[in-house]
C-alpha cells in the first residue's frame, strides 16, 4: 500500500482528538460513506471501522478494505507477508503495519459461541492507533505503546511506508500547541 503521509497524520490526529465512542454493533461502528465523511462527523467506531476509514483516507489510491477484522485480515493476507510482531512493531521506521487478534470461541456446532471478539489495530513507529473499549467506552480512538498488544497479536503485517511520518506528526503537535514558523 502507498500512503500519503500528510493525510495519514491528519486523519489519525483528527480521530484521536474527536469525541468518538467505541461501538461494536453491526454497522453502527462503521463509516458508511468513506469518501464523503470527515472525522468530526464520526460519532461511533469499532476497531475494524477505524482501520477501514484510516486506510481509505490515507492511502494514495483510497484502498477500500472490507468491514470486520476477519475479512480485513483475509484481504491483507492476499497481498502482504506476515511478520513477527515483537520484532517489527517497535521499529521507528515510518512504516504502517496492522495487527490482528483472532476471535475466541467455545463449544461445537450449534452450541458454538464467540467468547471474545477479534480485534484489529494499526502500528506506526512503535505506537498503536486503534478504536477500542480498553480504558473505558467513553472514547474509542486511542494510542498505546506497541507492547500493550504483544500477547494479542495473532497476525501482523507490514502495509507500507509513510515517509516522514515521525516529523510530520511532531510538526502537527507543535502547530496545535501554538508554534508557528512565522513568529
Amino acid at each position: 500500500m502507498e500512503f500519503n503521509t500528510s493525510n495519514l497524520v491528519r486523519v489519525l490526529n483528527a480521530l484521536m482528538d474527536a469525541d468518538i465512542k467505541y461501538e461494536m454493533n453491526g454497522m453502527v461502528g462503521k463509516v458508511r460513506n468513506l469518501a464523503g465523511t470527515e472525522p468530526d462527523e464520526i460519532h461511533q467506531l469499532d476497531c475494524s471501522g477505524f482501520v477501514e476509514y484510516v486506510i481509505f483516507k490515507s492511502t494514495v489510491h483510497n484502498v477500500n478494505m472490507p468491514s470486520g477484522s476477519r475479512r480485513q485480515r483475509s484481504f491483507i493476507e492476499r497481498g502482504h507477508t506476515e511478520v513477527d510482531y515483537a520484532s517489527n512493531a517497535p521499529l521507528i521506521d515510518n512504516t504502517v503495519r496492522v495487527g490482528f487478534r483472532d476471535a475466541e470461541h467455545e463449544g461445537h456446532g450449534k452450541e458454538r459461541h464467540r467468547t471474545k471478539a477479534g480485534h484489529v489495530w494499526l502500528v506506526v513507529n512503535g505506537t498503536t492507533f486503534e478504536s477500542t473499549s480498553r480504558g473505558g467506552r467513553r472514547k474509542g480512538p486511542k494510542c498505546f505503546e506497541w507492547s500493550a498488544r504483544t500477547r494479542q497479536a495473532d497476525h501482523f503485517f507490514t502495509l507500507g511506508p509513510a515517509p516522514n511520518f515521525a516529523a510530520s506528526y511532531a510538526f502537527l503537535a507543535l502547530q496545535q500547541n501554538g508554534f508557528s514558523w512565522l513568529e
